[in-house]
């Protein structure tokens, strides 16, 4: 429960009640969904909650925006889109699937011929892309490539689309191109593929030469999610939400998997710098990367 403050004067600046919103898209039985959390929510600030619910995550990126709710479970790119839209958003938390660092990380993979294959072997050869919306397999690693000094245009001979990460894995096997974009946990048994990811995908599905794969590149870690809240919120009751998430999964697992029900490993606090990687996608020179097609 939230501590407050004890002076009138810091009681004033506190809000009458706390605005939730929630993505959810078509689901008929989203608000008794969220319901456990929503109470979980009032118990740790210790205001009343009013639940919004999203249509998309644009609608609830846009009513953050305009101040029309407080709070919000987003996307690493939909954070990185919000804060683009206002610079007036934080984020508090994020969630990941299992007990190992909520993080994940765009790579590059690469078939090993003989030797241990490198960024600099691949000059000039073709590189396996996702869709031009993908995050981790095109804009994510474009701009970070970017960042690092590599123009992906330019550095590799060229883009070749393709289906899906795991259709790019067998892509590079059967020679049609050197390299290409996924992701990865990078948590757990490199034998195994990790614990998710492309390479997991790849490697559970029972895919041939899967020890012949090298991660070439890799990105700087990504949080799963990004619990966000406008940064003009107290910042007693920032830090009384932060401290509720943190505790959640263990005093009230039903509260916790209403909000994360695909990423039960808990929260861990965040900070506006551990979206960097996909901060950049909006950033200028890097973003000119994968908006050429566009303009």
């Amino acid at each position: 429960m939230l501590v407050l403050p004890t002076s009138a004067a810091a009681n004033s600046e506190l809000p009458d009640r706390v605005r939730l919103g929630v993505v959810v898209a078509t689901e008929q039985t989203a608000r008794e969904r969220i319901e456990p959390f929503r109470r979980a929510l009032e118990e740790i600030t210790d205001l009343p909650v009013d639940l919004f619910l999203m249509p998309t995550m644009a609608d609830g990126i846009e009513a953050l925006a305009a101040g029309q709710i407080d709070y919000i479970r987003l996307s690493p790119s939909g954070y990185a889109a919000s804060f683009e839209l206002c610079k007036c958003v934080e984020p508090l938390a994020t969630a990941g699937p299992d007990d190992f660092p909520a993080r994940f990380y765009a790579i590059m993979i690469a078939k090993r011929d003989g030797e241990t294959v490198t960024l600099e072997n691949l000059k000039d050869m073709r590189l396996g892309v996702g869709a031009k919306h993908a995050v981790t397999g095109y804009r994510v690693p474009l701009v970070n490539l970017a960042a690092d000094g590599i123009n992906a245009r330019e550095y590799f001979q060229t883009l070749v689309e393709v289906r899906d990460p795991v259709e790019g894995i067998r892509a590079v096997l059967d020679g049609r191109v050197h390299a290409t974009l996924g992701w990865s946990s990078l948590a757990g048994e490199a034998k195994n593929g990790f614990t998710a990811g492309t390479l997991n995908e790849y490697y559970v599905s029972g895919g041939s030469q899967f020890e012949d794969l090298d991660i070439v590149w890799r990105s700087a870690p990504i949080p799963y999610s990004a619990h966000t809240v406008r940064t003009n919120l107290p910042d007693v009751l920032k830090r009384a939400i932060r401290a509720g998430l943190m505790d959640l999964r263990r005093e009230d697992p039903a509260a916790y998997l209403a909000i994360e029900p695909d990423l039960p490993g808990g929260f861990e606090p965040v900070v506006h710098s551990d979206y960097r990687p996909v901060l950049r996608t909006f950033e200028k020179p890097y973003a000119k990367v994968i908006q050429t097609d566009a303009n």
